[in-house]
């Protein structure tokens, strides 16, 4: 056994081999179950490779390695030398004094209990003005992925506003720096680059998105940012023509809220998955009609055989109990543009009651009907078993968060309410996605 020095040289020199050793892998011969488990522990690796990476980076800003070179920090002296970008080379730095300034969070992700890109998720909430116990935070986050992680920072935010700080006052301070900047690019264009609260950020959105709709072009040659791009324009155009409209039509923005929290300092989220703080909420019920969700039976939310298409009332129920976010674990796609399914099929006799009914986004709702996947138990107690046999529990996602930071948020059996809003287009699931099969 070879007795190797702990030096720089020495362990670069054992990455070399190892890395040579890999590329030595006809990853061609290797079996299912081989490139399967291969990927997994080389990603495992790779995270922690980035986590060395970025506390040497740490260390090397600390020597001011790239002092006198003409670069104002070690992200770009990296990016330059490195022939990388400084994106990557930022956030590399970002983590790096982060894990420096965090002991709990550099043992978390010295531990694998956090990834890399799950722990830069959670830079801002560290880099944020709260009251909470970021060692709280960091162990519910342990195992959680870089999605979550991010919905549990901005509730932590929420959750644990600077003493003495109203949520009024809190959300004036954040709402203080929106801004909308124009730069002449002296070629005959001009690059736009601005800020809002996440609110108006989807009013804006959800305008242009309701625009791109109605030009009804599947062939049309644009990219998504091309389109949106057009429809700013198109807006403004209307507006000086004098031919907006809308406004007071109220369309519908839905927002999953327990009563409790919409009455004190809780969060809500909308169908994009987007947390809503309570005092926005509140503003928003100014002009907006609210709907109990699930009451003693103000709706009818079993309709049994009497109808194949779940209702609004069914859709805004499912959200209540399943969260922002497509059912199968793991999948992001948010309920704008999921869709209803049985849990047993219409054709089999399925009923469209709220215990049968959950949602999928369209790639998992397809899968799910594949030959060889079935589903077992109902929409509270749900698994599903695929072709190959592997069996993946299908828990109800509350509001897409970790578990362990669910505390707040009351079970699905309590009241929730749904906002609809006349300040922005549609943004619920629009007809043609709440169809069920």
């Amino acid at each position: 056994m070879f007795d190797y020095t702990d030096t720089m040289d020495t362990a670069l020199h054992l990455l070399r081999q190892g890395l040579e050793a890999l590329r030595a892998v006809d990853t061609g011969l290797l079996a299912t179950t081989e490139l399967g488990t291969g990927l997994l522990h080389l990603q495992k690796l790779l995270d922690g490779l980035n986590v060395e990476h970025a506390k040497l980076m740490n260390e090397a800003d600390r020597a001011g390695v790239h002092a006198g070179t003409g670069h104002r920090n070690i992200a770009s002296w990296l990016a330059a030398n490195g022939k990388t970008s400084y994106q990557r080379a930022k956030k590399q730095q970002d983590l790096g004094d982060a894990m420096n300034n965090s002991p709990e969070l550099a043992d978390a992700v010295a531990n694998g209990e956090l990834s890399p890109d799950t722990a830069s998720e959670l830079l801002p909430t560290l880099g944020s003005d709260h009251s909470g116990d970021i060692a709280e935070l960091i162990g519910v986050c342990k195992g959680a992925s870089p999605t979550e992680a991010k919905a549990a920072g901005e509730k932590f935010q929420e959750l644990n506003k600077p003493a003495g700080e109203s949520d009024r006052e809190r959300e004036a301070k954040k709402r203080a720096k929106r801004s909308l900047r124009f730069n002449d690019l002296g070629d005959g264009m001009t690059s736009l680059a601005g800020m809002l609260p996440t609110t108006d950020a989807r009013t804006v959105k959800d305008s242009l998105d309701a625009i791109i709709r109605n030009w009804n072009d599947f062939q049309d040659p644009r990219t998504l940012e091309q389109e949106h791009a057009d429809a700013i324009v198109e807006l403004c155009h209307a507006f000086n023509a004098g031919e907006v409209t809308g406004g007071r039509e109220a369309p519908t923005v839905m927002i999953r809220i327990d009563i409790e929290d919409l009455e004190g300092s809780g969060v809500g989220y909308n169908t994009h998955g987007e947390l809503v703080p309570a005092e926005i909420v509140r503003r928003m019920c100014t002009n907006a009609n609210l709907v109990r969700v699930i009451s003693n039976g103000s709706d009818v939310l079993d309709l049994g055989r009497r109808a194949r298409f779940a209702s609004d009332a069914q859709f805004r129920a499912i959200i209540a109990r399943d969260g922002s976010f497509c059912r199968i674990p793991g999948c992001c796609m948010p309920a704008k543009w999921c869709e209803v399914d049985h849990v047993r099929e219409w054709e089999r006799q399925g009923n469209t009651d709220l215990d049968s009914l959950i949602l999928l986004c369209s790639y998992h709702h397809h899968m799910r009907h594949l030959p060889g996947v079935t589903l077992h138990g109902d929409a509270n107690n749900l698994e599903i078993t695929l072709a190959n046999g592997h069996r993946i529990p299908m828990p109800p996602k509350w509001a897409g968060t970790p578990a362990s930071t669910t505390t707040a948020t009351a079970t699905a059996a309590a009241p929730a309410t749904t906002a609809p809003a006349n300040t922005a287009p549609t943004s619920g699931a629009p007809p043609g996605h709440r169809t069920a099969a």
